[in-house]
């Protein structure tokens, strides 16, 4: 009986996470139809919360994410939650950054850490100005 009881602690606890982290990765599912709609280049980058080279460069896509607000977008993509995305773009590595054209088409892609100035230099060989940074030497 108290086997039992335990079995049936561990499956309710393994089904509110399971739903719970199902909720959660719900809310982050990137529409990639509805980006490309847009036809402005992109700039996706596949990664995880927990991965150090993510948490790296959560900054500067927010800092490109607004530089480029109107022009381009970035936007970074929960590999636990965008599974399809993953396959489709074959990623192997995380972080991984991939530049779109308007069209969709596959522009570049960088495996591991971008720097700022790479994504400007990236976008700017895409047709888009490069932006005054803050901090930037005038």
């Amino acid at each position: 009986m108290r086997r039992i009881n335990f079995v049936v602690i561990i499956a309710v606890v393994v089904a509110i996470l399971g739903l719970s982290c199902h909720a959660n990765a719900q809310e982050k599912q990137i529409n990639i139809q509805a980006l490309l709609a847009k036809r402005v280049p992109i700039l996706l980058e596949f990664g995880r919360g927990w991965c150090i080279p993510c948490k790296y460069m959560k900054p500067i896509l927010e800092e490109m994410g607004k530089v480029y607000s109107g022009k381009a977008i970035v936007t970074t993509v929960d590999m636990d939650a965008n599974k399809a995305l993953v396959r489709d773009f074959k990623i192997r590595m995380m972080p991984t950054q991939v530049f779109l054209t308007p069209d969709g088409k596959e522009f570049l892609r960088n495996e591991g850490v971008l720097e700022r100035d790479n994504i400007v230099q990236v976008f700017s060989r895409m047709g888009l100005p490069a932006p005054a940074l803050q901090g930037a030497a005038h």
